[in-house]
Protein backbone atom coordinates (compact mmCIF):
# COMPACT_ATOMS: atom_id res chain seq x y z
CA UNK A 1 0.00 0.00 0.00
CA UNK A 2 1.30 3.45 -0.95
CA UNK A 3 1.99 5.77 1.98
CA UNK A 4 0.51 9.26 1.69
CA UNK A 5 3.13 11.97 1.52
CA UNK A 6 0.74 14.38 3.23
CA UNK A 7 -0.82 12.86 6.37
CA UNK A 8 -3.25 15.81 6.58
CA UNK A 9 -4.83 14.91 3.24
CA UNK A 10 -8.01 13.03 4.13
CA UNK A 11 -9.59 10.93 1.35
CA UNK A 12 -13.21 11.17 2.49
CA UNK A 13 -14.80 9.68 -0.65
CA UNK A 14 -14.13 6.11 0.51
CA UNK A 15 -15.36 6.73 4.06
CA UNK A 16 -18.77 5.54 5.18
CA UNK A 17 -21.20 7.98 6.77
CA UNK A 18 -20.50 8.39 10.46
CA UNK A 19 -17.60 9.21 12.74
CA UNK A 20 -13.93 8.76 11.85
CA UNK A 21 -10.91 9.67 14.04
CA UNK A 22 -7.49 10.93 13.00
CA UNK A 23 -4.64 11.57 15.44
CA UNK A 24 -1.66 13.80 14.69
CA UNK A 25 1.32 15.21 16.51
CA UNK A 26 2.07 18.65 15.14
CA UNK A 27 5.75 19.36 15.70
CA UNK A 28 8.69 21.46 14.48
CA UNK A 29 8.68 19.95 10.97
CA UNK A 30 5.03 20.93 10.45
CA UNK A 31 5.72 24.59 11.20
CA UNK A 32 9.03 24.74 9.31
CA UNK A 33 7.18 23.79 6.10
CA UNK A 34 5.33 27.10 6.30
CA UNK A 35 7.02 30.27 5.20
CA UNK A 36 7.13 33.07 7.77
CA UNK A 37 5.74 30.89 10.55
CA UNK A 38 6.07 32.54 13.93
CA UNK A 39 6.21 29.09 15.55
CA UNK A 40 9.44 27.16 15.16
CA UNK A 41 9.27 24.62 18.01
CA UNK A 42 6.10 22.90 19.16
CA UNK A 43 4.57 19.63 20.15
CA UNK A 44 0.79 19.59 19.90
CA UNK A 45 -1.28 16.43 20.13
CA UNK A 46 -4.20 16.85 17.77
CA UNK A 47 -7.33 14.74 17.52
CA UNK A 48 -9.56 15.26 14.51
CA UNK A 49 -13.00 13.67 14.52
CA UNK A 50 -14.71 13.67 11.15
CA UNK A 51 -18.46 13.23 11.01
CA UNK A 52 -19.18 12.28 7.40
CA UNK A 53 -22.63 12.91 5.98
CA UNK A 54 -23.78 12.89 2.36
CA UNK A 55 -22.75 16.45 1.37
CA UNK A 56 -21.33 17.71 4.66
CA UNK A 57 -18.08 17.02 6.48
CA UNK A 58 -17.88 18.19 10.10
CA UNK A 59 -14.40 18.23 11.64
CA UNK A 60 -14.09 18.54 15.43
CA UNK A 61 -10.48 19.48 16.12
CA UNK A 62 -8.95 19.22 19.61
CA UNK A 63 -5.41 20.41 20.27
CA UNK A 64 -3.27 20.19 23.39
CA UNK A 65 0.45 20.65 23.84
CA UNK A 66 3.17 23.28 24.02
CA UNK A 67 4.54 25.93 21.70
CA UNK A 68 7.98 27.38 22.35
CA UNK A 69 7.76 31.19 22.39
CA UNK A 70 9.86 34.17 23.48
CA UNK A 71 8.76 35.87 26.69
CA UNK A 72 7.60 39.43 26.01
CA UNK A 73 8.99 40.59 29.36
CA UNK A 74 12.44 39.00 29.72
CA UNK A 75 13.18 37.70 26.22
CA UNK A 76 13.89 34.10 27.24
CA UNK A 77 12.27 31.22 25.37
CA UNK A 78 9.83 28.94 27.18
CA UNK A 79 7.23 26.28 26.39
CA UNK A 80 3.80 27.86 26.51
CA UNK A 81 0.98 25.36 27.21
CA UNK A 82 -1.85 25.54 24.66
CA UNK A 83 -5.17 23.77 24.25
CA UNK A 84 -8.32 24.39 22.34
CA UNK A 85 -11.22 23.04 20.32
CA UNK A 86 -12.44 24.16 16.94
CA UNK A 87 -15.10 23.04 14.49
CA UNK A 88 -14.68 23.12 10.72
CA UNK A 89 -17.67 22.50 8.47
CA UNK A 90 -17.05 21.57 4.85
CA UNK A 91 -19.93 21.65 2.42
CA UNK A 92 -19.74 19.64 -0.80
CA UNK A 93 -21.38 21.96 -3.32
CA UNK A 94 -20.60 23.65 -6.61
CA UNK A 95 -21.50 27.02 -5.10
CA UNK A 96 -18.28 28.62 -3.85
CA UNK A 97 -18.30 30.26 -0.43
CA UNK A 98 -15.95 30.52 2.51
CA UNK A 99 -16.31 31.73 6.07
CA UNK A 100 -14.05 31.30 9.11
CA UNK A 101 -15.35 27.87 10.04
CA UNK A 102 -17.45 26.96 6.97
CA UNK A 103 -15.86 26.12 3.64
CA UNK A 104 -17.16 24.75 0.38
CA UNK A 105 -15.46 22.37 -1.99
CA UNK A 106 -16.71 21.05 -5.35
CA UNK A 107 -19.13 18.11 -5.38
CA UNK A 108 -16.69 15.93 -7.31
CA UNK A 109 -13.94 16.31 -4.66
CA UNK A 110 -12.77 13.10 -3.03
CA UNK A 111 -10.17 14.40 -0.55
CA UNK A 112 -9.43 17.46 1.58
CA UNK A 113 -6.17 18.84 2.95
CA UNK A 114 -6.72 20.15 6.49
CA UNK A 115 -3.08 21.15 7.13
CA UNK A 116 -3.70 24.88 6.58
CA UNK A 117 -6.66 24.79 8.96
CA UNK A 118 -4.57 23.00 11.61
CA UNK A 119 -1.80 25.58 11.17
CA UNK A 120 -4.21 28.49 11.60
CA UNK A 121 -5.92 26.94 14.63
CA UNK A 122 -2.60 26.15 16.33
CA UNK A 123 -1.34 29.69 15.72
CA UNK A 124 -4.55 31.15 17.12
CA UNK A 125 -4.04 29.26 20.38
CA UNK A 126 -1.23 31.67 21.27
CA UNK A 127 -2.19 34.76 23.26
CA UNK A 128 -1.07 38.21 22.12
CA UNK A 129 1.02 38.71 25.25
CA UNK A 130 3.33 35.84 26.16
CA UNK A 131 4.87 35.92 29.61
CA UNK A 132 6.43 33.18 31.73
CA UNK A 133 3.88 31.72 34.15
CA UNK A 134 4.52 32.41 37.82
CA UNK A 135 6.37 29.82 39.85
CA UNK A 136 4.60 27.78 42.54
CA UNK A 137 5.80 30.20 45.24
CA UNK A 138 4.12 33.12 43.41
CA UNK A 139 7.31 34.73 42.09
CA UNK A 140 7.76 35.55 38.43
CA UNK A 141 9.03 32.78 36.17
CA UNK A 142 10.98 35.32 34.11
CA UNK A 143 14.77 35.58 34.03
CA UNK A 144 15.63 37.34 37.31
CA UNK A 145 18.65 39.16 35.82
CA UNK A 146 16.52 40.59 33.02
CA UNK A 147 13.90 41.73 35.54
CA UNK A 148 16.58 43.50 37.63
CA UNK A 149 17.77 45.38 34.55
CA UNK A 150 14.19 46.31 33.60
CA UNK A 151 13.48 47.59 37.10
CA UNK A 152 16.70 49.61 37.14
CA UNK A 153 15.87 51.20 33.77
CA UNK A 154 12.31 52.01 34.78
CA UNK A 155 13.55 53.71 37.99
CA UNK A 156 15.93 55.92 35.99
CA UNK A 157 13.17 56.91 33.62
CA UNK A 158 10.99 58.07 36.50
CA UNK A 159 13.84 60.18 37.91
CA UNK A 160 14.33 62.24 34.73
CA UNK A 161 13.61 65.93 35.08
CA UNK A 162 10.43 67.05 33.41
CA UNK A 163 10.69 70.05 31.11
CA UNK A 164 9.17 73.01 33.02
CA UNK A 165 7.08 73.97 29.97
CA UNK A 166 5.28 70.63 30.22
CA UNK A 167 5.04 70.88 34.01
CA UNK A 168 3.04 74.12 33.58
CA UNK A 169 0.55 72.31 31.35
CA UNK A 170 -0.35 69.96 34.22
CA UNK A 171 -1.85 72.93 36.05
CA UNK A 172 -4.36 73.66 33.29
CA UNK A 173 -7.77 72.30 34.11
CA UNK A 174 -10.27 71.48 31.41
CA UNK A 175 -13.91 72.41 31.85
Amino acid sequence: MKKLSNPYLIPFAGLKSGEHNFDYVIDDAFFKEREYSEVQHAKIKTNVTLNREINILVFDIRMEGTINVMCDRCGDAFDFPVWGEKKLIVSLTNDRFEDDDIVSIPLDSYEIDISQNLYEYATLLLPQRRIHPDKEDGTSGCNSEALKILNKLSEKKGEENIDPRWEALKNIKQN
